[in-house]
């Protein structure tokens, strides 16, 4: 199998994982978009497909549909999970005879109305809290406007909020001014231009995302960056003038 093929902890991108009906989902506690995910598997949606029906992006699915790997709630194809009393010899304690019963009935994996709801909220963007990147363009520059789920479909390797802030900045991207933009004064001399410039690069070049997954969002960032350096170029003009 091509290294391409396979998703790190997980294995095949085509394999279909299904629930272990034996786990005991007591000891793991698991967050309303956990538990969204993980009634998306049925045993017959793979991976990938699994990915495009969350709708919170690639690598936040991952990291959830690793979790539940690693705690044997779901299971790959060729995975077998010993039940907890399978190879144990019971005895019967003359004095407890209700202590030897039997393995017991195992919890049912229930995912809730509640939990399903709160994660649809947070793909719909209405109760997701806002990722903290100090001196984040993307963050400075957010209106918060909604955003239609449609939007965000593309773009797996992108956290959720990121794409939601990407579409926001790119609808409004030149009813912004330079200053606006770079997040500068109006009287800002060439070394401040100059560092706003190379953080808003470190956070939007294109080169930063080499490799990943962008699908549309690629030329909407191209396009904001684009856009920001002729901002700087507009700014270091009217400075040139004075």
């Amino acid at each position: 199998m091509a290294p391409a093929d396979e998703i790190s902890g997980l294995g095949s991108k085509t394999d279909r994982p299904r629930l272990n009906t034996s786990a005991d989902l007591t000891r793991l506690k698991l967050t309303p978009v956990e538990g969204f995910v993980l009634s998306r598997i049925d045993g017959r949606a793979n991976y990938e497909e699994i990915c495009r029906m969350s709708s919170l992006g690639r690598e936040e699915t991952l990291a959830i549909l690793r979790k539940l790997k690693r705690a044997a709630v779901i299971l790959g194809p060729g995975d077998t999970v010993v039940a907890p009393t399978q190879g144990r010899k019971t005895t019967r304690s003359p004095k407890s005879p209700s202590q030897d019963r039997g393995p017991k009935t195992p919890p049912p994996i229930m995912v809730t109305d509640a939990m399903l709801r709160q994660a649809r909220e947070r793909v719909d963007g209405k109760s997701e809290p806002a990722e903290k990147i100090p001196g984040s363009v993307l963050e400075r520059l957010d209106d918060g406007e909604p955003v239609a789920p449609a939007d965000l479909i593309e773009g797996h390797d992108l956290p959720v909020e990121t794409k939601r802030r990407i579409v926001r900045l790119h609808r409004r991207l030149r009813k912004l001014t330079a200053h606006e933009l770079l997040g500068v004064p109006e009287n800002a001399d060439k070394a401040t231009i100059k560092r706003a410039f190379a953080a808003a690069s470190k956070e939007l070049h294109p080169d930063r995302y080499f490799g990943k997954d962008l699908g549309s969002f690629r030329e909407k960032l191209a396009k904001i960056f684009a856009r920001i350096t002729d901002a700087v170029q507009e700014l270091e003009k009217a400075r040139d003038k004075k």
